[in-house]
């Protein structure tokens, strides 16, 4: 009856970026060379003295310091003051992070026109991240009429100057078939030019395309090297699919040992069939010294987030006094737990398990 479950079948976790806009890019203030500032605030009074005479960078660098809060209070108004006193004056960049501030109503009232506006103004100086914001704002008709065509030159003007979340965007569109024909081909064109750049949402997907030979040929080598990469860049759906291809020895000799430190650095992130995973090498000696403490302290982890296999593995634990005390009442819990989300031996061993304690009475 008490069966212990094994190792979860892999899975190819896909997800599409639906940010409206980019991230205000933070940059370093302008100070002489060789000298480097511990306390950017100290460059208040000068830079404001600088910003009143109309000077953009000044102005610039001082919205920069109250949006990011460099040894002052974060101050969205502030920002959003002088930002647009610099936007004013055409600086692109200034305008760009202003359109930032009205789309997500920060220092200002939120006005997705205004933010369209200010990042048409700083996208036509040919700023990438202004044409980045600006193509998601086509793309999803944020504060203008969608126009995808239009959306695709603008993310590959940007991808052409190191943006690769652009590239990532378009490789996506294609991947879905998202306002564009489903060509799985032509996305992969697309990550592999983001992945270039060190896009590790773009290595995954690339990763599983190799693995499964979906749009492009099917070579497990490939999979295997995307995978690293974008693990490596701390990417935790690539973490796990690497440890099930070390684990099943998919493309390679099996590897217990790489397996469970795959599993590991994706448990650790928070994945739970990561943590439910390395839970059973834990129990069964695979890849890691045999703990069944260690074992019972993932289950709990994974179980808390609704694997149901862990779920039911925890509860024949504490049914069997194994890495934890014995406890009856708990491993009611957990069967009940997994009973609740279908399976079928949790539903068989709760029936059991109370029906012992009905003849008990």
């Amino acid at each position: 009856m008490n069966s212990m479950r094994l190792l979860a079948l892999p899975f190819f976790c896909l997800f599409f970026t639906n940010s409206v806009y980019a991230q205000p890019v933070s940059q370093n203030l302008n100070a002489p060379a060789g000298i480097i500032i511990d306390d950017p605030s100290v460059l208040i009074p000068s830079l404001r003295a600088a910003a009143e005479k109309g000077e953009p960078d000044a102005q610039y660098s001082l919205a920069n310091i109250y949006q990011q809060g460099l040894g002052v209070d974060i101050s969205y108004v502030r920002a959003a003051f002088w930002y647009k006193k610099a936007a004013d004056q055409g600086m692109a960049k200034a305008q760009n992070n202003l359109g930032n501030l009205y789309t997500d109503g920060l220092g200002v009232e939120r006005d997705l026109l205004k933010a369209f506006d200010y990042y048409n103004k700083a996208a036509a100086q040919n700023l990438p991240l202004a044409q980045y914001n600006l193509a998601l704002a086509y793309k999803n008709g944020i504060g203008t009429e969608k126009n995808i065509l239009r959306s695709i030159d603008l993310f590959a003007k940007a991808g052409e100057q190191g943006i690769s979340d652009a590239n990532l965007n378009v490789g996506l569109m294609y991947f879905f078939g998202d306002n564009v024909r489903q060509n799985r081909a032509t996305a992969a064109d697309w990550f592999s030019k983001a992945a270039k750049d060190g896009n590790s949402e773009a290595q995954y997907y690339l990763a599983v395309m190799s693995e499964k030979g979906d749009g492009i040929t099917q070579d497990y080598l490939a999979a295997i090297y995307f995978y690293t990469e974008a693990a490596e860049h701390g990417y935790i759906p690539a973490m796990y699919n690497l440890g099930i291809m070390y684990a099943t020895g998919t493309g390679t000799k099996p590897n217990n040992e790489k397996a469970a430190y795959w599993f590991t650095q994706a448990a650790e992130a928070g994945n739970a069939d990561a943590q439910y995973n390395i839970g059973v090498m834990y129990d069964v000696g695979g890849g890691v010294p045999q703990n069944l403490a260690k074992a019972v302290e993932w289950y709990i982890k994974a179980a808390e987030q609704g694997s149901v296999d862990a779920q039911y593995n925890l509860a024949v634990k504490y049914l069997d006094g194994e890495g934890i005390t014995k406890n009856k009442g708990r491993a009611i819990y957990w069967f009940t737990k997994a009973a609740e989300q279908g399976d079928e031996d949790a539903k068989a061993n709760l029936a059991e398990l109370l029906k012992n304690d009905s003849d008990d009475e």
